[in-house]
């Protein structure tokens, strides 16, 4: 063996012992307190960027997804912004329920009406169209209240979110997206759908026009109108907000209030269109031959079909003035 292999060989054992010596203070190191604390600091900061990552991801995804909807909402005109209202007011599902509540109500009116109502051939036809048509709206009226009073349940406690945030230093945008995040249904799901308008680099003033043509509650243009001033104009956005929630409470106050007052009226015309519907059915049962004239004459049928357009009227007339808007 010659020198130089010699001396390569004291250096690859030299190089080899070395890396060995290095590899056990590494080891020693991460072993320590200090060293088990920063390794697991790495591990959580790598999971949390790929975490946030992957949300980004998601938020701009759903975010696109929700702007191609808008659009195909746009491009079909007035039944867009119908339907909006619908998905808005109930979700997709409420799309379906009206359209199976609606279909299920005409086979029903139309096989009710040509095999047991004995009236004139127009007047089958009303009744086989108005039933349905009569039943989707009170369906969509029902759900439209009911998202009404959830959503401005909740509306108070948004702003009082939204003023905290706004106290802390926190941007109007992020602080609609933290709403869509903290709430859930009805305000949740339209706030995240704001948020994430804004996400993409909309503009404020015409998101929150399509939300409140949406919605289409005053409070939530009140909300609309604050912030877009504030972005305009500057100022002191908690104090104006702070205002406002003390609005919305006092209006949700008043609005609770009313519905009491008014409830005596609301079951008085209950019970008023009910008494004729009553009669008719007593009437058959003890006297058929009483009331027969309006099943089997052509007179009778006509007269028939305008006491039941006028009890509609009547019944419709008595709801709107017991039912005051605040």
């Amino acid at each position: 063996m010659t020198t130089a292999d010699l001396v390569a060989l004291f250096a690859f054992l030299a190089l080899l012992l070395l890396g060995l010596f290095v590899m056990t203070v590494q080891s020693a190191m991460r072993q320590r307190p200090s060293g088990r604390v920063r390794s697991r600091l790495e591990n959580v900061g790598q999971l949390a960027g790929n975490s946030m990552h992957q949300e980004t991801l998601e938020d701009f995804s759903r975010a696109e997804r929700e702007a191609r909807r808008r659009q195909r909402r746009q491009a079909l005109g007035w039944l867009g912004q119908y339907l909006s209202r619908v998905e808005t007011v109930s979700g997709r599902r409420g799309i379906y329920v009206l359209w199976i509540s609606g279909l299920v109500l005409l086979v029903a009116a139309a096989l009710g009406a040509w095999l047991f109502l004995p009236a004139p051939w127009w007047g089958k036809l009303l009744v086989a169209l108005g039933v349905p048509a009569f039943g989707v709206m009170a369906i969509y009226r029902r759900l439209n209240d009911k998202f009404r009073l959830a959503f401005l349940e909740q509306l108070p406690d948004i702003l009082d979110m939204i003023i905290r945030a706004s106290q802390a230093g926190v941007p109007v945008t992020q602080s609609v997206r933290n709403v869509g995040q903290e709430f859930g249904w009805p305000a949740g799901p339209e706030f995240k759908r704001i948020g994430d308008s804004l996400y993409l680099g909309n503009d404020m003033g015409v998101v929150f026009e399509e939300a409140e043509g949406r919605l289409q509650l005053p409070d939530f243009s009140f909300l609309s109108v604050c912030l877009l001033l504030q972005r305009e104009t500057g100022g002191s956005l908690s104090e104006t907000l702070s205002n406002l929630a003390e609005v919305v409470r006092a209006r949700r106050d008043l609005r609770l209030k009313t519905r009491a007052l008014t409830a005596e009226g609301r079951l008085a015309g209950g019970m008023i269109s009910a008494i004729p519907i009553l009669i008719l059915v007593l009437l058959s049962v003890v006297n058929p031959e009483y009331i027969a004239v309006f099943f089997y004459t052509e007179i009778g049928n006509t007269l028939l079909m305008v006491a039941v357009g006028m009890l509609v009227a009547g019944t419709l007339l008595i709801h709107k003035i017991a039912k005051m808007e605040t």
